[in-house]
C-alpha cells in the first residue's frame, strides 16, 4: 500500500514539474530575440531552465538563453513585451509574464533548434 502511494505521489509530482506553462505572444513585425530573428506572427513561449523556447505556427522551435527575474512586488496582469528599435529592427529586451511575478531578460545571442 505504501509503495503504491509513493509511486502515485512521485508521478503526480513529476507531472507538475514537467508541465511547463506557456504564454502566447504576437509580433506584428520581424523581431530579434537574443540575436535570433523571429518573423511576424503568433508564438508560444515557455521556459525550460535557462532557456526560453519560442514556437511559431510553423512548429519550428527557437531556444534562446534567458535570465529569470522574480522580484516584482505583485503579479503582472498581462503578458507584455519591452523592446528597442535599432535601425529597422526591433529587439526584445524583456517579457513580463502575465499572472506571475516573472520577467524574462534577453541578451544578444541565441540558438535555433528542430
Amino acid at each position: 500500500m505504501r509503495k503504491s502511494l509513493l509511486t502515485v505521489g512521485l508521478l503526480t509530482f513529476s507531472s507538475l514539474v514537467f508541465a511547463a506553462k506557456s504564454y502566447d505572444l504576437t509580433f506584428v513585425a520581424p523581431t530579434k530575440v537574443a540575436g535570433i530573428e523571429l518573423s511576424k506572427g503568433t508564438y508560444t513561449v515557455r521556459v525550460e531552465g535557462d532557456k526560453a523556447i519560442f514556437k511559431g505556427s510553423n512548429s519550428k522551435e527557437v531556444a534562446v538563453p534567458v535570465k529569470l527575474e522574480t522580484g516584482a512586488a505583485k503579479k503582472f496582469s498581462y503578458t507584455t513585451v519591452e523592446s528597442s528599435r535599432k535601425g529597422n529592427e526591433d529587439a526584445v529586451k524583456l517579457i513580463h509574464l502575465g499572472g506571475s511575478t516573472t520577467t524574462l531578460e534577453f541578451g544578444d545571442e541565441g540558438t535555433s533548434s528542430k
